[in-house]
């Protein structure tokens, strides 16, 4: 079922037409955010854009985030007093820092956002394509459901270094499927995901480590391979901003703890079992694109479907390998996120932790596999696919448009 694609394929780079309008289609949308949402939203942009401003004007590759303040929202190019909390590595921030010396305007860092996001779902795309054949991976299906991630459109428009680990969740993902200089690919992913966001570096990390890990049980490869070497030095690449900020801080990440403690009057109750209820709850309800659009048990409809998708599709052994590695980067971000988030709770009564887009970088894994899953009907009961790929559409920003229409 597996193997490279016949050597005839439809349309441009070998997508059918109707895959690239799922492209246009999500880059018309990341578009349409970066034009048309007031700047700044509430999803940290101007504390990104403060940090990129603050690379330009002085860069440093191990920033003291202490030090750091938020630009002046009627003119970006004053400092405000308000202190940033920003804590994420560098590479975001410096790759952008030169546009700074042509305009303080927003939009520009916007359209680069766009042009990564949608860079990434190309790839994976083309990358999914080149290496399984239609009948196992139906490929409009599966670039519906990469794209049908709820906030990666949403995101992929604004300034957020989301995108930039977006970009390392396609690289690994390509040369996990064996893009010709596959090892590289799957190093550079790891390198950027580090030296971007500690999320995207621990669920990386993982699914790569197990993905490898497996082969080297199966005997496919030697602890001495070449591809195992690349991928370790791309973590060591990766964990290098986490170490200086140990020796410096004690901790993996700083935390401006000001900005997110709560004052004691104020403060929730709950035992580890409550907050484990009131996490998963709000993880459920921040699912689509416009949080708390749905009603509970519709929104955990469309966050179970692809994942019981994605378990069904794992019973193909030609997914087991790469799908069982995205389960581990799964269950592990999950846990990391949770201890976190229970320990921010317990010292500072914090209870914004709850995010979903943490998950975007393991998206492709999963919409793999749920994609496979979808092949049979694809095949031969194309309108139950459709029914189907409309659900998950429901928590998108397309989604969420038509029910607003209707």
């Amino acid at each position: 079922m597996v193997g490279r694609a016949a050597p005839a394929l439809s349309g441009w780079l070998g997508l059918p037409f109707s895959t690239w309008l799922v492209v246009l289609a999500y880059f018309t949308l990341t578009l349409g955010v970066a034009l048309s949402i007031p700047f700044p939203s509430q999803i940290d942009e101007l504390p990104h854009l403060s940090v990129i401003r603050s690379q330009f004007e002085h860069f440093q590759l191990f920033p003291e985030w202490s030090s750091y303040r938020q630009l002046e929202v009627d003119d970006l190019t004053r400092w405000s007093a308000n202190p940033n909390y920003i804590n994420h590595p560098s590479l975001y921030y410096a790759l952008l820092a030169p546009l700074m010396a042509i305009t303080a305007s927003p939009l520009p860092f916007r359209i680069v956002n766009v042009l990564l996001s949608t860079g990434a779902l190309t790839l994976i795309v083309l990358s999914v394509r080149r290496h399984f054949v239609e009948q196992a991976v139906p490929i409009t299906p599966f670039a519906i459901i990469t794209a049908c991630f709820p906030k990666a459109a949403l995101v992929g428009g604004m300034v957020n270094n989301d995108n930039l680990s977006a970009l390392a969740g396609a690289l690994l993902l390509a040369g996990m499927v064996g893009l010709p200089g596959a090892g590289w690919w799957i190093m550079a992913a790891l390198a950027i995901a580090g030296w971007t966001k500690l999320t995207a570096f621990i669920a990386l990390g993982a699914v790569a480590g197990t993905w490898l890990g497996l082969g080297w049980l199966r005997g496919d490869r030697r602890l001495t391979d070449r591809m195992i070497l690349l991928a370790a030095f791309g973590i060591l690449i990766g964990l290098l901003p986490y170490v200086v900020t140990w020796l410096r801080t004690g901790h993996l990440i700083w935390v401006n703890a000001d900005i997110w403690r709560v004052p004691l009057d104020r403060r929730a109750h709950y035992d580890l079992a409550g907050f484990a209820g009131f996490f998963l709850r709000a993880l459920v309800l921040k699912w689509p694109a416009a949080e708390g659009i749905y009603p509970f048990p519709l929104a955990l409809l469309t966050l179970c479907l692809p994942l019981v998708l994605a378990a069904i599709g794992l019973r193909r052994p030609a997914l087991r390998s790469i799908g069982l590695a995205y389960a581990v980067g799964l269950a592990l971000l999950f846990g990391a996120h949770f201890l976190f988030g229970w320990r921010s709770f317990q010292a500072l009564g914090d209870l914004t932790i709850m995010q979903v887009r943490y998950y975007n970088v393991l998206w492709p894994g999963i919409a793999l596999a749920a994609s496979a899953a979808l092949a049979p009907l694809w095949t031969r009961q194309r309108w139950t696919a459709w029914v189907v790929l409309a659900v998950g559409l429901l928590p998108t920003m397309l989604g969420g448009m038509v029910i607003a229409a209707i």
